[in-house]
């Protein structure tokens, strides 16, 4: 069955990917954002078809309004979230009477996988092993915990791409540690071993599409830019637990911390696209089981990058002939054969962000997320 397909957060490269594999299987496909997404409108699957919105986080009412003025005029059979408006538009949804029709599961169940305070907890009532994990609120509550600073990782309870992230903070780096008031951050104890990324898809507590991937090339903390697809059945085993448990539709999507056992731990879980979704190409078989018509899919890539990141980004890691390599036997998944067009919007919205940022005091990847990233507040 094929219809209008609206996708959503389309400022995001994996948005691209999706929109061309619904556009494969035969759907009309519409993007949204509350940002001109020159990656999305330069893609050959978005051209003419991206819709301007208001900024879900600070203008939640009229974004709502808008979503619901949308989906009477347009029908859509899917509305398919890929960053973190997913939690306004399931709001929106919920109140709008739309949310069978949004690849998410309500806001409650979103919450939970989205809060590293919540998230722990419901991994280990369901038999999956998780970081022990504190609340904390300033240091007070971290030296009451009686563990050694060098064997904890602390973090907001709600926050992405890691960039307040402290991992085995000496007494030093912690001089001055205060969560802002209200703020909730969280002790997790450190976990040795290698990190791991897996991207899934379910459909009513089901894996329909799953790839457990390496970040190879990242800058900094911040999002990978390169992603290498690896075979670990603990991590896909992870995302069938937390789906069967919850009965889910909509991305499943972890930060696992593989030990030297050989045991997958994830340390935290994003309830919406990452990277790992480049890895299936574009394919109309993604589309369809998502829609749930046709069968599980796998990845069909090895190695796929962001072509503008790794030129820009790459030589700052100064390890040439890696990167020479990796771009060899990879692929660009903005920039593919036939659609050309979004590896160069995508320079146009870094710069956007990056400009953006230094006008606001941001860093350009807290840029990206301002208007729409969502803290647990009431909605």
């Amino acid at each position: 069955m094929t219809g209008p397909v609206l996708i959503t957060g389309a400022r995001a490269p994996v948005a691209v990917d999706l929109a061309r594999a619904f556009a494969a299987a035969g759907h009309d496909i519409h993007l949204a954002d509350s940002v001109t997404p020159w990656a999305a409108r330069w893609s050959r699957a978005g051209r003419g078809r991206v819709h301007l919105l208001p900024p879900a986080r600070f203008r939640f009412e009229a974004y709502a309004a808008a979503l619901a003025d949308w989906v009477a005029r347009y029908d859509p059979m899917l509305i398919v979230p890929t960053c973190e408006e997913v939690f306004f538009v399931a709001a929106a949804a919920a109140r709008g009477g739309f949310a069978g029709r949004v690849f998410a599961p309500p806001l409650d169940d979103l919450r939970r996988l989205h809060s590293k305070l919540l998230f722990p907890a419901l991994a280990r009532s369901i038999g999956v092993a998780a970081a022990e994990t504190w609340p904390i609120n300033g240091m007070a509550d971290v030296e009451a915990l009686g563990i050694p600073s060098d064997q904890l990782v602390l973090k907001p309870e709600y926050s992405r791409f890691g960039t307040e992230t402290l991992v085995r903070p000496c007494a030093a780096a912690l001089r001055g540690f205060s969560p802002a008031p209200g703020r909730t951050w969280v002790a997790q104890r450190f976990l040795a071993g290698e990190e791991i990324c897996l991207w899934s898809a379910s459909r009513d507590g089901r894996i329909v599409a799953s790839a457990a991937y390496r970040p190879l090339w990242r800058h900094r903390r911040a999002a990978a830019f390169a992603f290498e697809r690896i075979d670990l059945p603990a991590a896909e085993q992870v995302a069938a637990r937390v789906a069967g448990a919850t009965g889910m539709t909509g991305h499943l999507s972890f930060d696992l911390i593989v030990t030297p056992e050989g045991e997958a731990v994830p340390i935290e879980c994003n309830p919406r696209a990452v990277s790992g979704l480049h890895l299936f190409d574009g394919a109309p078989d993604l589309a369809r089981a998502m829609t749930g018509d046709g069968p599980p899919v796998r990845p069909s890539a090895s190695l796929r990058y962001l072509a503008p990141a790794m030129i820009l980004l790459g030589p700052l890691a100064g390890r040439w002939r890696a990167l020479a390599a990796d771009w060899r036997r990879g692929g660009d998944a903005l920039g593919r054969p036939g659609d050309r067009g979004p590896a160069f919007g995508a320079l146009i919205d870094a710069g956007r962000f990056a400009l953006a940022g230094l006008a606001a005091r941001h860093s350009p990847t807290d840029q990206t997320t301002v208007d729409i990233e969502w803290n647990g507040e009431p909605l």
